[in-house]
C-alpha cells in the first residue's frame, strides 16, 4: 500500500503445463498462486481492517465563492455560484454553478451561505435543488432576515441519487434584492468569509430501483 493506496491485484500468469509430470512445473505453479493469494488477502485485509477506510478513494468535492452574489430581480431563480475549488475527486465544477459527478451513486451535498440584509424590512431567501436543469419538487428551504446589516447563515444537507455525468445546481431567489450572499476578505484577526460553500461526498452505490423525484 505505497503512498496510502491499494495496489490492484493482477490476474496471475500461470505457467503452461508440460506434457508429462515435471515437479518443477508444479512448484512454479504453486508459487504463482501463493503470491497471487497473498496479494489478494493483503488487499482485502487492508479494506476490512479497523482502519481500512483510509485506503478507499471515495468521490468528493469542496467548492466555495470568494465574491458577493447579488440578485438582479426579486422572486426570480438564480443559480448559486462558486469560483474556487479546494477538493475534487470524481466531482468537479463544469461551470461556476454546476457540480458534476463521474461515478454513479448516492451523494450527500452540504451547503452553507452567508446571507446579508442591507435594509430593515423582513425579507426571505429561498434555496432549492435543480438536477440536470430540472427542479426537484419539495426541495426548497426558506431563510428570513428581519434587520438591517444582519448576517444569517443558510445551511442545508441532503442526499440525492446521481448518475455519472449528471450535474446539480443550487438555485436561489429573494423576495427583496436588498438580500444577497456576502463575502469578506480577512480582517480583524479572522480569515476571510466565503459567500457560499458546497461540499459533496459519495455515500453509497445507487439502489436497484431509482427513487422517483417528488
Amino acid at each position: 500500500m505505497a503512498n496510502n493506496r491499494l495496489r490492484p491485484v493482477a490476474q496471475p500468469r500461470l505457467p503452461s503445463a508440460p506434457l508429462g509430470y515435471v515437479p518443477q512445473y508444479h512448484e512454479q505453479y504453486s508459487n504463482v498462486l501463493r503470491l497471487f493469494f497473498d496479494r489478494l488477502i493483503n488487499t482485502v485485509s487492508a479494506i476490512i481492517g479497523i482502519n481500512g477506510g483510509q485506503y478507499v478513494e471515495c468521490p468528493n468535492g469542496l467548492f466555495f465563492n470568494t465574491g458577493d452574489q447579488f440578485f438582479a430581480a426579486p422572486n426570480t431563480g438564480y443559480p448559486i455560484a462558486f469560483n474556487q475549488t479546494y477538493l475534487h475527486n470524481a466531482v468537479d465544477l463544469i461551470s461556476s454553478t454546476r457540480a458534476t459527478i463521474s461515478i454513479s451513486g448516492i451523494y450527500n451535498f452540504q451547503y452553507s451561505g452567508q446571507v446579508l440584509s442591507s435594509s430593515s424590512s423582513a425579507k426571505t431567501i429561498y434555496i432549492w435543488i435543480r438536477r440536470n436543469g430540472i427542479d426537484i419538487g419539495y426541495s426548497t428551504r426558506a431563510t428570513t432576515v428581519t434587520a438591517n446589516a444582519q448576517y444569517v447563515k443558510a445551511t442545508w444537507s441532503f442526499d440525492i441519487d446521481m448518475q455519472a455525468g449528471d450535474y446539480l445546481e443550487l438555485m436561489a431567489s429573494v423576495t427583496d434584492i436588498d438580500l444577497h450572499l456576502e463575502s469578506e476578505t480577512a480582517s480583524g484577526g479572522h480569515p476571510g468569509i466565503a459567500s457560499s460553500v458546497l461540499t459533496v461526498n459519495y455515500i453509497s452505490p445507487l439502489p436497484d430501483t431509482l427513487p422517483t423525484p417528488p
